[in-house]
């Protein structure tokens, strides 16, 4: 038997998760209208939609600045005419990592929770609420794992693992501007209530060295305006705006698996000049690229020693497969209910979601979240009213055996109503759920042995062979780490194969 241990090793990529937590931020804006605004006679509706600005990560720090869209929805007495009050509140905090990370995967998600406003006079108005920030930081790293070796007695267990041995990342924030022509039938934007995006569409590949990555947006705004007979009202107006982007990535080539995460930060609409009915579109969109090399190895997943206390003495876990994406489709039906009883019109109907929550029972995923629904109207007498209310979406995802569902988003994709009797509203939600799934599930590679040469291995050596009984769920390798003997002798003695379990009693020799 050999005394001088010699080991091979191989490198593979290794994602660590720094942090995983959510942050809230205080919001508090008291604030005066400005003198070309009229006086606040009856708030309909306030909501706050927070934007991202930057995010950077120095030594162990994230830190991230936002940036608080606050937008009031009054009227003044004697008007049917929508005013919309916008203020922006810009909120920053910084938090610690668990390690410094040079290459870091930051991924911050934000929502806007428990928003309430009043009027404070007919000049002033005070918003409370609190900005909900959910943050992942995580880190890839190359390290060094176990893929043979000999001496001092050393048994390694292996497998046969596909998993990622290069992994680049890039982020890049764009803005795309687009001047249209308002349709034949829409009057002229004036003032602007709300708006929305989803990205209906994207697609990542690698064209020479580079990443383009292109898709589509749907835009939505609420705008109020004079329609044809001079009086005041809302319109809807909807837009599809493409968008291509060319991100530098070095070192990426064909041999990488790559994809893009295209998410909105922030999307506006300004009126154009001039007597023709024009709008200018502007949207913010941050990009961020992930190209992955798989390969596949024989690497180390277990050892022992059978001269010499052993022990595996560093592990790296990760994905055994390749990562793939889902999408599904979930409902959600929510009943509103106008403040006087009566619906004469509906001027709007919208609804945002949240990042669902995953939970696994029975053989499956279960992804559930909420949905607040608003609808903006005119009563019978033709008072103006703004309802909202939340409603729970819910979807389920077939558990493999061989998979792990890492990451989920959703996002509003359509928006219908119907009317009900006493002013009920009903209101149907269609969300969309992108999944990420991991095949093969997680396995974990020795990086390092730690062995001690002055620690013999304890062994009975009183007999020449011993009986040892098999225990429930045990297999060979098993076997052979307790009793500190090899495979290939228990199989060799037993006249087993290595693909067989065990039962009963077998032989194991003192070697």
């Amino acid at each position: 038997m050999s005394n001088e241990l010699k080991l091979t090793a191989d490198t593979v990529c290794v994602t660590e998760k720094l942090l995983d937590t959510t942050e809230e931020l205080p919001l508090e804006r008291d604030f005066v209208l400005p003198d070309y605004f009229p006086d606040v006679f009856r708030i309909l509706r306030c909501t706050v939609e927070p934007r991202l600005d930057s995010q950077t990560v120095t030594a162990d720090k994230l830190t991230f600045e936002l940036t608080a869209v606050i937008r009031v929805l009054y009227l003044t007495e004697g008007s049917r005419r929508i005013n919309c009050a916008e203020q922006d509140v810009e909120l920053s905090r910084t938090v610690e990592l668990s390690a410094d990370c040079p290459a870091p995967e930051v991924t911050i998600d934000l929502a806007a929770r428990g928003v309430s406003c009043r009027a404070k006079g007919s000049r002033r108005i005070a918003v409370r609420g609190t900005v909900c920030a959910a943050l992942k930081v995580c880190c890839t790293r190359e390290k060094t794992v176990l893929t043979g070796g000999s001496g001092c007695g050393i048994q390694l267990r292996k497998q046969t693992v596909t998993c990622p041995v290069k992994r680049l990342t890039a982020s890049k924030r764009i803005t795309v501007i687009q001047q249209t022509s308002l349709p034949e039938d829409k009057p002229a934007v004036g003032t602007v209530l709300r708006t929305g995006c989803v990205i209906s569409r994207s697609e990542c590949r690698t064209v020479a060295g580079k990443l383009a990555v292109k898709g589509e947006a749907e835009l939505e705004v609420l705008y109020a305006c004079i329609d044809k007979t001079g009086e005041d009202c809302v319109q809807t107006l909807k837009f599809t705006l493409p968008f291509s982007q060319i991100i530098d990535m070095e070192g990426v080539d064909d041999s990488y698996r790559v994809s893009a995460e295209v998410t909105p930060t922030g999307c506006s609409l300004m009126a154009g000049s001039g007597e023709e009915k024009t709008a200018e579109w502007e949207l913010t969109l941050n990009v961020f690229c992930a190209a992955e090399k798989t390969g596949t190895s024989v690497y180390v997943t277990d050892a022992f020693s059978t001269e010499y206390e052993c022990f595996p003495d560093d592990t790296a876990e990760i994905p055994a497969g390749q990562a793939d994406s889902t999408t599904l489709s979930a409902n959600a039906e929510c009943t509103l209910t106008a403040p006087d009883g009566t619906v004469g019109l509906v001027c709007d109907c919208s609804a945002e979601c949240g990042r669902p929550t995953i939970r696994k029972e029975d053989g499956k995923y279960l992804l559930t979240g909420s949905v607040t629904c608003a609808v903006m109207g005119e009563g019978s007498e033709g008072g103006i009213f703004c309802t909202e209310g939340q409603c729970a979406y819910e979807a389920e995802l077939p558990a493999a055996d061989s998979s792990v569902l890492t990451e989920a988003n959703a996002a509003v994709t359509g928006c219908s109503y119907y009317l009900g009797e006493g002013g009920s509203i009903r209101v149907r939600t269609d969300v969309r759920i992108c999944c990420k799934t991991v095949s093969g599930g997680k396995v974990k590679l020795v990086s390092s042995v730690k062995m001690d040469e002055e620690k013999p291995a304890c062994r009975d050596n009183s007999c020449a062979i011993r009986l040892c009984r098999c225990v429930g769920g045990e297999d060979i390798w098993d076997i052979a780490k307790r009793t500190r003997t090899s495979v290939e002798a228990i199989l060799e003695d037993n006249e087993l194969d290595s693909d067989t379990t065990p039962v009963g009693m077998i032989v194991i020799r003192n070697s």
